[in-house]
């Protein structure tokens, strides 16, 4: 009788370790979603995020559909960012951001459409649309070079000022993969001085509209010299008035 148990015993466990083994771990999946739709200077600006457990495969691709008003747009490439944070829809729970060249002059009614062609396996298909994102026309910044001078080291300080009258959005500070807003400096028409905004700004004070940025360049002189600064946003962030951008002036030799 006891054999018997214990035979019996033994087949259940096998049974049960040859059910386990059958049984394969579901993959972990990504989950894209549109995280936010705004306005990167002039331009629509929309973020796709990945809220999932798992990251995309490798040499992956997709195409969204965006509408404007009603009108179909040129399809977002997805894996073809403008800027990205926290390596983007990539992994989980990053974000990739994408520049539309379209300038929101007047409110506008977006529709996106992620994933349209279902090159890529999700966790959650339902939450690929997002419709009906009413955006109103966006402000646009205005940078200026408010002055150059010398301070008491004869280091020359440059000071930037948006005189709006939109803000600067705070992509341009926070994405992994910065676009080019420089703050360029030369002395005697040779660049001494190449920063980014996260560089000469890292406190994001030209963010809001009269947003003041004050700047030590480290660049000392002491012979009279031609100091030329601009400020150059122009690849990825529209302005209100670009002659503003660049200031001249004749520092040092007293």
């Amino acid at each position: 009788m006891k054999r018997l148990i214990f035979i019996s015993f033994l087949a259940c466990l096998l049974v049960i370790g040859a059910n386990l083994s059958c049984k394969k771990e579901k993959p972990l999946l990504p989950d894209l979603y549109v995280h936010d739709v705004s306005c990167m200077g002039a331009n629509l600006y929309i973020t796709i995020g990945n809220q999932g457990e798992g990251s995309l495969p490798e040499n992956w691709s997709s195409l969204s559909t965006l509408y404007i008003n009603g009108e179909t747009q040129e399809d977002i490439v997805l894996n073809r960012p403008t800027s990205t944070t926290r390596g983007g829809i990539q992994e989980p729970n990053g974000l990739s951001h994408y520049l539309i060249p379209y300038i929101v002059s007047d409110i506008a009614r977006i529709d996106v459409y992620l994933d349209y062609n279902n090159e890529i396996e999700e966790s959650n298909e339902q939450n690929n649309e997002k419709e009906n994102i009413y955006l109103d026309p966006c402000a646009l910044p205005d940078l200026q070079i408010n002055d150059v001078y010398l301070n008491e080291k004869n280091e020359i300080v440059v000071v930037i000022e948006n005189i709006g009258p939109g803000v600067i959005p705070q992509q341009v500070w926070t994405a992994d993969e910065q676009p080019d807003c420089t703050l360029r400096v030369l002395v005697d028409e040779e660049e001494k001085c190449l920063n980014k905004m996260c560089d000469f700004d890292p406190d994001k004070a030209l963010e809001p509209i009269s947003g003041i940025a004050v700047f030590p360049t480290g660049i000392i002189i002491s012979e009279e010299s031609v100091v030329t600064a601009v400020i150059d946003c122009d690849e990825i962030m529209m302005e209100k008035g670009e002659e503003n951008n660049v200031k001249t002036v004749v520092l040092g030799g007293e």
